[in-house]
């Protein structure tokens, strides 16, 4: 199949839904499939390239609000491009997923749609913006799909009171490659490296955004009894300018300097060293698709504490492998947090079960093998 691939962002961009389209590309093309992937040029890069296999086409972005690219060379090549047997977009209210939809109104080609999430935690004229749109463009987009994969269970229930036809939409969950029981990242090196030798670790990774809940990390981080490192991996994404400088205050006004550390962003390698390296992992969220990070730290058989919202529990089962915390709640964060790095043995148990979970539930081929079912569906519905 020759397969169009059309996302916001793509790496080297950094975040879950990069990492998706990503991996997904690149196994589309072990499988003998011809791929290609419209995107935005963010960060600058050559306009056309190949990676992988991966033919990659990136348009000029105007600007981002909300984080939204505004890519408009990108229609005018959508309305240009044929030959291909199925287009696949990803997250419905990011542009490029609206203007491929506006340009299958004239191409008509099998269309598919991934849903990685919501918008989710705005206030204001933002809160505003988001319900004109659901019930407008975002609700037309989701109906234009011939086939709507969700991640997650709950998230398939929301996308069809949006608007997704319900015979039309699957629940298809991403994945996370399995790591290695002999794997040789360098878990001491890393807490060498930032001073954290014989300290309990408490690990964030992601893109530092309001919805992520940090600011309410933070504040437990100053309340909790155990007075962990909470190591924070990842930087702002396009259109949130000044989150981390909001967050760095914060923790300055806090007295937090020594305690909670920005890292930035990592290499994928250096990122598997933390994972191993933390006692922890903490996704303090106010609301998710399916969490990426969250799955990868279970992949590598840690225990999670995550916040009690859509996404995060549809992988976590409270005192099965992982534990729930009720959101924007720091002070029963900060007595979760203590409750976990006092029990060795309750960590390493809730571990070892989410890692056999991840193995069981999000294997790569599977899941592959599932979207591509999806695209033959896609074409059927068209003859």
């Amino acid at each position: 199949m020759r397969i169009l691939q059309v996302a916001a962002y793509y790496p080297p961009h950094v975040g879950g839904l990069e990492r998706h389209v990503e991996s997904l590309s690149r196994k589309l093309v072990e499988a003998g499939h011809q791929v290609t992937v419209y995107t935005a040029n963010v960060p600058r890069l050559k306009p056309v390239e190949v990676a992988d296999g991966v033919d990659i086409r990136r348009f000029n972005c105007l600007t981002s609000p909300l984080g939204n690219p505004v890519t408009p060379g990108l229609l005018s090549k959508l309305l240009g491009s044929d030959g291909f047997d199925v287009v696949h977009t990803h997250i419905h209210y990011h542009m490029c997923s609206n203007l491929t939809a506006l340009s299958n109104v004239f191409k008509k080609q099998p269309l598919v749609l991934t849903v990685h999430g919501l918008m989710l935690g705005y206030h204001g004229w933002k809160r505003a913006f988001e319900l004109v749109f659901n019930r407008t463009l975002g609700w037309w987009t989701l109906r234009s799909a011939d086939r709507v994969i969700a991640l997650t269970p709950t998230l398939a229930d929301m996308v069809e009171r949006l608007g997704a036809r319900r015979e039309r939409t699957v629940v298809i969950p991403g994945w996370i490659e399995p790591v290695s029981t002999g794997s040789r990242v360098d878990a001491a090196g890393f807490r060498t490296a930032f001073g954290l030798t014989g300290r309990k670790v408490v690990l964030f990774a992601g893109r530092l955004l309001p919805a992520k809940g940090l600011g309410d990390l933070i504040d437990a981080a100053e309340q909790s009894q155990a007075k962990p490192i909470v190591a924070i991996i990842g930087d702002e994404a396009p259109g949130y300018a000044g989150c981390k400088e909001s967050l760095i205050l914060q923790v300055k006004r806090l007295g937090l300097e020594q305690q909670v550390l920005f890292l930035g962003r990592f290499a994928r390698e250096d990122l598997e060293a933390a994972y191993e390296a933390a006692d922890l992992f903490v996704l303090p969220s106010l609301g998710e698709g399916l969490p990426v990070a969250v799955l990868e730290a279970m992949a590598h058989g840690k225990c999670v504490l995550a916040t009690d919202v859509i996404g995060n529990r549809d992988v976590i089962r409270d005192g099965v492998n992982g534990a729930l915390v009720k959101v924007r709640d720091p002070a029963g964060l900060a007595r979760k947090i203590d409750v976990l790095l006092a029990d060795d043995e309750l960590r390493a148990r809730l571990g070892a079960q989410a890692r056999r979970d991840v193995e069981q539930n999000y294997n790569p081929s599977l899941v592959v093998d599932r979207i591509l079912d999806v695209y033959r569906e896609a074409q059927e519905s068209k003859r």
